[in-house]
């Protein structure tokens, strides 16, 4: 299967813009080549290994988007060049390059970056590694293949974080948006008495169950349609989507949720978070938030 693979030259404090920009845009999936990024990753992760190239030191900062060969070259470059006008950073350095590349190109470009990492107790370990269990640590495997979610992104570390902050144990858990599958796997990791993973994508679910699978999730909640369909409600419910979307359903969330339940929802660029944060505190009580680098997350209690 072929991709559009657009790639962006930025700097290392506008490149998550510009990844939400071509997420915005219709990305199903950015990948970044960062020194700086790398650098944090390795001094805040544990890691069996690193290749000795990626302590090589670079000025350069790019971030890829992946997309159906029927995407509008236009759009997206419309979308990244209004980036332009933005005066909170400097967008000045901005380009973009188009090509088409053959999808097994995208599911391993990160192959080489990702290795066995802790988040809290959680330890996501790629499915292709052997991993040896060190004290309490909780290690669930992970192939996200063409979906998102392999735990290495904040926005994903930050659900984890804050899963870990509540009683799990004997719930029932709906991964809303769940892409990968990687936090209703962690929810089930974590004691959950039933997860009901959701996703509008054929890709996430393909990905999802398979992540189930592996991980010994016997006859999972699966399904690719509206969570309003559901017969019991969440709960706790975690979103990991973006900004916008978070808010259009914040509605959908409310009612799929039983009464005193949490929802995690994160994806929210921290220039967006006000405005998130506000239209949830219509109806929920917020309980903790935490943002690493210009993305928020945040956990609420109905």
């Amino acid at each position: 299967m072929k991709f559009k693979k657009f790639t962006v030259r930025c700097t290392s404090e506008t490149s998550d813009t510009v990844a939400y920009a071509l997420h915005e845009a219709g990305s199903m999936g950015e990948v970044f080549d960062d020194y700086n990024s790398i650098s944090r990753v390795l001094e805040e992760k544990r890691w069996d290994y690193a290749d000795a190239s990626l302590f090589e030191r670079t000025n350069d900062c790019f971030v890829s988007g992946f997309f159906t060969t029927e995407i509008d070259d236009g759009t997206v470059c419309d979308k990244i060049n209004a980036l332009k006008s933005l005066d909170f950073a400097d967008f000045s350095l901005i380009s973009v390059q188009v090509e088409v590349i053959d999808s097994v190109e995208w599911e391993n470009e990160w192959k080489k970056y990702y290795k066995p990492f802790n988040i809290g107790k959680i330890v996501v370990v790629p499915e292709w590694l052997e991993y040896n269990c060190v004290g309490d640590d909780i290690p669930i495997k992970l192939n996200p293949g063409l979906a998102f979610g392999t735990g290495m992104h904040e926005t994903t570390s930050m659900c984890i974080d804050l899963m870990q902050k509540i009683q799990i144990k004997g719930k029932r858990v709906l991964d809303f948006g769940c892409g990968s599958g990687i936090l209703g796997v962690c929810a089930t990791a974590l004691g959950a008495s039933s997860v009901v993973f959701a996703d509008t994508d054929e890709q996430a679910i393909s990905a999802t169950m398979y992540n189930c699978r592996i991980n010994g999730i016997g006859d999972p909640e699966v399904f690719c349609r509206d969570v309003r369909e559901m017969v019991e409600a969440a709960d706790i419910i975690v979103a990991n989507i973006t900004a916008d979307i978070l808010t259009a359903v914040s509605p959908i969330i409310k009612s799929s949720l039983n009464n005193g339940g949490y929802a995690i929802i994160s994806g929210i660029i921290s220039a967006k978070k006000d405005e998130v944060r506000d239209v949830y505190l219509k109806d929920f009580k917020l309980i903790d938030s935490l943002q690493k680098n210009e993305w928020s997350a945040y956990l609420f209690k109905l």
